[in-house]
């Protein structure tokens, strides 16, 4: 065994000889360190500001797009129950020609008839349930009319547009009205009825307030200019409407559709 003493003596040192080069590679690895630490610092920097950039024009274009999509208040339906038969036909041509034969106009006939009561039908009258009543912004009342229970106890409603139809068709008859006065003598006496159509039929036209435009030609054998009605409008399927409609439909005879038990008269006409 060699004594520690020898081993710690002065035949041997702790100190230790650097191998030659090893301090100037160290220099230089540490100076690299050095420059490389600030450029990535630097670098860092560089891409967290074009990704908060990306995010902000990312928020921006979505915000855009949302907003463009968003309804506006004209765009909101009011809600009804016939909204889910609603279907753009897009654009078409009307046809307002003077002399078009069409199935609706012309005098009294048959055909006429039968084209008017396809789409009147005595107003084609359906049932709406509870929800759909309150729905629609109304709350139940004992005053309103409902069908028995046999017939599904809900609440009598017809669609607007079958209304208004109806009130066209009012006016159509008045315009005939010797015609159908030896059809029905009591015609005459509803002269209200006509009146309270052609109202209805004014607010009707003034509350979506077509925008169309109607352009005006010369005409020849015409000293003023003639209005060209044959213009294309953005229409709805009504055919789906009435589909809808009369899948819907209650059909029940006038003497079965009485007041219910719990209901009470209004003291007038709403």
């Amino acid at each position: 065994m060699i004594p520690l003493p020898y081993v710690m003596g002065k035949g041997y040192s702790a100190q230790y000889s650097p191998v030659n080069g090893a301090d100037d590679e160290d220099e230089k690895l540490l100076h690299r360190d050095a420059e490389a630490r600030p450029h990535s610092k630097s670098r860092l920097l560089h891409v967290s500001l074009w990704l908060i950039h990306g995010i902000l024009i990312f928020i921006t274009l979505l915000f855009f797009t949302l907003w463009a999509r968003a309804l506006s208040k004209d765009d909101i339906l009011l809600y009804s129950p016939a909204n889910e038969a609603i279907e753009s036909k897009g654009i078409v041509r009307f046809n307002g020609s003077w002399d078009r034969r069409e199935v609706y106009r012309g005098s009294p006939s048959p055909d006429l008839e039968a084209a008017w009561d396809r789409v009147t039908a005595n107003g084609r009258p359906m049932g709406i349930t509870l929800e759909q009543l309150l729905e629609i912004e109304e709350e139940p009342a004992p005053f309103m009319a409902r069908y028995p229970e046999e017939y599904g106890g809900n609440y009598l409603a017809i669609v607007e547009v079958i209304h208004h139809l109806h009130c066209i068709n009012i006016v159509r008859r008045s315009t005939w009205r010797n015609h159908y006065m030896a059809e029905d003598p009591d015609f005459i006496r509803w002269r209200i009825h006509p009146d309270h159509c052609v109202e209805i039929l004014r607010q009707a036209i003034m509350c979506p307030s077509d925008v169309t435009m109607v352009n005006y030609d010369w005409v020849e054998g015409l000293d003023d200019p003639y209005p060209n009605f044959n213009i294309p409008h953005q229409c709805r399927d009504f055919e789906k409407i009435l589909t809808w409609v009369d899948d819907r439909r209650v059909n029940i005879p006038p003497s079965k559709l009485i007041r219910q038990e719990d209901n009470v008269d209004l003291p007038y006409p709403p």
